[in-house]
Order: structure tokens, then C-alpha cells, then sequence
């Protein structure tokens, strides 16, 4: 086994994963190995705008039947280099999106 392989087998593991959980991401978060999605990355047209990477994420060491899954969300300045990471549970997540799609109508 290559050692490719054997860092894949190590973060993939011999455990149940949730459908949505991408071999390629899981067990990378820090600090607590977490299953991740793939990252859906949103950038704006302006050079220097705003990067935002998006995944759904829930720990690794609870049951998949009991395992809270929550949006994580990375805002990032590509001039700075700063960074905040948000972990959204799905009743923020869901009323976040409704006031977005009530604000953005107002911005036209």
C-alpha cells in the first residue's frame, strides 16, 4: 500500500459514514476529527472580494444517529489572509438563508 493509501485508510476509517461525507475531506478538521462534505467555495467577481467555503460537518467519534450535523462556514480575506470559521446548526442555518432571501431583494 502506498503511503497515499494508508493516509486515506487512516482518515476514512473502518466506521459508518454519513451518504454525504467525502473520503478526500474526512477526519481533516482540526481540532476534532469530523466528517466533512466537499467544500462548495463562493467568491465574488471583485479581485479581492470575499471567499467563502461551505461544508457540512458532524464529529466522527458519535453515532451517526445522533451525531449533530452542522454547516461549517470559512470567511476569508484573500488580501489578509484573516479567517473566521462558524459552525451553523441547521435551524440557524435555515433562518440565515430566509433573511438572505428577503434582504436580497431590497439590494436590487
Amino acid at each position: 500500500m502506498t503511503a497515499q493509501a494508508t493516509t486515506l485508510s487512516l482518515r476514512y476509517g473502518d466506521f459508518a459514514h454519513p451518504s454525504w461525507c467525502d473520503p478526500r475531506y474526512c477526519g481533516q478538521s482540526n481540532p476534532v476529527p469530523c466528517h466533512l462534505s466537499a467544500p462548495r467555495r463562493i467568491s465574488g467577481d471583485r479581485a479581492g472580494g470575499l471567499v467563502i467555503t461551505a461544508q457540512l460537518t458532524c464529529q466522527i467519534d458519535e453515532p451517526l444517529t445522533e451525531a449533530p450535523v452542522s454547516i461549517e462556514l470559512v470567511l476569508r480575506d484573500p488580501i489578509t489572509e484573516k479567517a473566521g470559521r462558524f459552525l451553523l446548526e441547521k435551524g440557524i442555518a435555515r433562518r440565515f438563508r430566509e433573511s438572505l432571501d428577503e434582504l436580497l431583494p431590497m439590494a436590487s
